[in-house]
């Protein structure tokens, strides 16, 4: 169900409403002030963030170069997808992105992409579909006592999957020369999370909406009919019809490649979702979609549809908790 923060006025590009997750010390440490950016956006469009940071810094050190980490959906792929510059007082430049094999101090042998989510996570979204993408700066800096202060200018291709989304973005940055550590100058990075869910409009597949608590997900969210897939029934979202069944069951229909239509309806084993614990409300079924709908080897499903149902098959549970079945699109990206 959603539920998520609508912002008045059409156009509205900026806004800033962080939740700072990373205390900074006052006497050394990188710091952003401000990320801008816009709420919303049509898919396979360009957005402008800007990111305003300030880095304190202590004697005698460096030189390093300012690490960037940008947490978006994995297939908005923008590592081809995204040029960043950045200005200021001490000059300009590009940064680019961080080749895996460069590895980050103090990572305990991480790719830089491993570190950033080992320490922040995916910052409050519900799938684990994100992916923390850094970039560096062309140019290093020493530490000189000076404070260095500049903007980070983000051009980012969003929506690349061509689907509907609704997720929370992420900022970090670090140096070269500390990663994400703190002693007794200060703590060496600063992370922003804007709060409110950025939407992409304007796409031709499936919604998927990283913000909001789903009664059903599909794990992973883009397959090909030829993988496992885990589909979990959240019973805690709402309540349903489902409230109190002892069992829970799929019924699902496929739409196969040649146009034929497949339904398996049936409360058996095979369709038997199970229970993740006693009173957890919480019920798995992890199919293989070719064999599972009985598929030819040179049929493939282009979608499903999909209710849940208890023992019955009467009481049915679809999107939204309404009539309207659950679609899942098989695509590989």
């Amino acid at each position: 169900m959603r539920s998520y923060l609508h912002i008045k006025g059409k156009g509205l590009w900026k806004f800033c409403a962080f939740v700072t997750l990373a205390i900074l010390l006052a006497c050394c440490g990188e710091e952003i002030q401000s990320v801008d950016q816009p709420s919303t956006a049509v898919a396979g469009s360009t957005i402008t963030v800007k990111v305003t940071v300030n880095i304190p810094t202590a004697s005698n050190g460096g030189p390093d170069n300012l690490v960037l980490g940008i947490l978006v959906p994995k297939a908005w792929n923008i590592k081809q997808n995204t040029t960043i510059t950045y200005s200021g007082p001490s000059g300009s430049g590009i940064m680019t992105p961080i080749q895996e094999s460069v590895l980050p101090k103090n990572g305990n042998g991480l790719t830089w992409a491993a570190y950033m989510k080992q320490t922040f996570k995916i910052a409050g979204n519900l799938i684990d579909d994100m992916e923390w993408v850094p970039f560096q700066t062309d140019k290093g800096y020493t530490h000189d006592g000076t404070t260095l202060s500049g903007v980070l200018n983000i051009q980012m291709k969003v929506g690349a999957d061509g689907n509907n989304t609704l997720c929370k973005l992420a900022y970090v940055i670090t140096d070269t020369g500390n990663g994400f550590t703190s002693n007794q100058f200060g703590t060496y990075y600063s992370e922003k999370i804007v709060e409110d869910c950025f939407e992409v409009t304007g796409g031709s597949g499936d919604l998927i909406d990283f913000c909001n608590p789903q009664l059903t997900i599909v794990d992973p969210p883009k397959s090909q009919d030829n993988d496992l897939v885990t589909m979990t029934f959240d019973g805690t979202v709402a309540s349903t019809q489902l409230d109190g069944a002892p069992e829970v069951y799929l019924c699902a229909t496929a739409y196969t490649n040649d146009g034929k239509t497949i339904n398996v309806c049936e409360q058996t084993d095979k369709t038997k979702l199970t229970q993740t614990s006693a009173v957890s409300k919480r019920y798995q079924l992890t199919i293989w979609p070719h064999t599972f709908f009985g598929l030819t080897d040179a049929q493939t499903i282009v979608k499903m549809e999909y209710f849940l149902t208890d023992k019955t098959g009467t009481k049915k549970v679809g999107y939204g908790n309404t009539a309207a079945p659950f679609v899942y699109t098989f695509k590989c990206q």
